[in-house]
């Protein structure tokens, strides 16, 4: 027997091992930053294109030409292979770029297996924006989903923080991240964060560019071929979405090079999570007479936690690069620090990538963490991964699942009675893992208003 059981603009002027039940990490007080001086004045430009899958990118070998802007920094910057999202669902893997913090740190889980709460990081955690601002940066957000409110805690530490009610197409969003750059780019470093939320669903068709992509892919011709036609509209929206999203994002890069400040402008390129195209059974749900064929935010399976990374830096930051270790969402704020010679917080969970890219690759994690929590959705499971081997847990459910990802990459034959050794193994480091990052002060989970629960259900987190 296995281990485990059981459009707003906010202006800013200041025998069983389980997881943790409602547990808070130790407190982390908030304390003037110690800043330091930077001869540099490098930017940052902070990108994330929601929802998008690594292996739907031109740059990791898909044959359709998706991400164009996204290729070109990999060629001249750091891709990065191996990236994970900490959790596939959107404002808590934002939460965790932007404080190296781990989901079930900042937000311990309910007592029950359904969604009972909104996604919030309180007060008391340091979020990089706040360190950016304590150390002379400008800062600014604009971002496409309601959901990423001031409620969340994301807008700590933002000078400008622009939002809308709901959801906004990249074509709306842009604008504002355009002028914010034309009015600021020169009066001082900056740190902008742009968030396109395009590629989610419900996925649009866009003249000129949906249509570049009917030709259907291949690699879904075994699933559901009683919906070939169904699965061949869902792709082609979904590609034509990415390719939307990455030729707004480089409007804002031509931005950057139209008033001179490309060359010193670290650019950091991510997503927050994938998806997944009828891959592994799902739930019925959406009224729908068979299984759903997209989804995120109900497995760890690769589809929706392998995500593309690239950063980029002229003269900083080696050209042409790729990194095959493991990285995580975590390490993002560190690395952006770290680069910008700025020390990083006490509390952060994820480790510099610096090293990495600069060839130091003996010393890193050889593994990567991902978890789903049910704060949102009625799913809470971890996962852990190395080279070869991946082993997930279901908590609630009581199941774990192991798989060889040299021999099975999509992840569709559980070994765990095969390989009992492999998933003891795995499972001891899961929890270790968990433990070494889990506190002990006893902490509530929020609840949903009205208003949160209506916007949720509308984006299709909740039913």
């Amino acid at each position: 027997m296995l281990l485990l059981s059981a459009s707003f603009v906010l202006l800013v002027h200041t025998g069983a091992v389980a997881l943790p039940t409602a547990a808070a990490p130790e407190a982390i007080e908030k304390v003037p930053m110690q800043t330091q001086s930077s001869t540099q004045n490098t930017n940052v430009l902070f990108i994330v294109l929601d929802t998008t899958r690594y292996d739907h990118m031109s740059a990791y070998g898909y044959p359709r030409k998706t991400t164009p802007v996204f290729d070109e920094l990999a060629e001249y910057g750091v891709l990065f292979e191996n990236s994970y999202s900490v959790v596939p669902y959107t404002t808590s893997s934002h939460i965790s770029m932007m404080s190296s913090q781990y989901p079930f740190v900042y937000q311990p889980r309910p007592m029950r297996a359904n969604s009972s709460g909104f996604v919030t990081i309180p007060e008391k955690y340091l979020m990089m924006a706040e360190v950016l601002k304590a150390n002379g940066y400008n800062t600014a957000a604009v971002i496409s989903v309601g959901m990423m409110d001031w409620d969340s805690g994301l807008s700590q530490g933002f000078d400008y923080y622009n939002f809308p009610p709901g959801v906004r197409l990249a074509a709306e969003t842009t604008p504002f991240a355009l002028d914010w750059l034309e009015e600021n780019a020169n009066n001082g470093k900056f740190f902008l964060w742009f968030h396109l939320y395009d590629p989610h669903d419900n996925y649009m068709e866009h003249d000129g560019i949906t249509e570049q992509y009917v030709d259907y892919n291949k690699m879904y011709d075994e699933l559901y071929p009683q919906h070939f036609t169904e699965i061949r509209k869902v792709i082609s929206r979904y590609d034509g979405e990415i390719r939307f999203g990455d030729d707004h994002i480089g409007m804002v890069i031509d931005k950057l090079e139209e008033l001179g400040v490309k060359d010193n402008t670290l650019i950091v390129y991510t997503s927050d999570h994938g998806e997944q195209f009828g891959e592994h059974e799902t739930p019925f749900y959406r009224g729908m007479s068979f299984p759903v064929l997209y989804e995120h935010a109900r497995t760890l399976y690769d589809q929706e936690t392998h995500v593309p990374l690239v950063m980029s830096l002229p003269g900083t930051l080696p050209e042409g690069k790729k990194v095959d270790s493991f990285v995580e969402h975590v390490d993002l704020m560190p690395t952006v620090l770290d680069v910008l010679g700025i020390p990083s917080t006490e509390k952060a969970q994820g480790v510099s990538l610096l090293p990495l890219m600069q060839g130091d690759v003996n010393s890193f994690r050889q593994f990567a963490f991902t978890h789903l929590y049910p704060i949102i959705s009625p799913y809470y499971k971890s996962a852990v991964q190395e080279e070869c081997w991946k082993y997930i847990y279901d908590h609630y459910q009581d199941e774990p699942q192991l798989f060889n990802l040299c021999d099975d990459p999509q992840e569709t034959i559980n070994l765990v009675d095969e390989e009992h050794e492999q998933a003891l193994r795995l499972e001891e480091k899961l929890i270790e893992h968990i433990e070494n990052y889990s506190g002990s002060v006893e902490g509530a989970t929020p609840e949903f208003d009205v208003e949160t629960f209506q916007r949720l259900r509308a984006l299709g987190y909740l039913q």
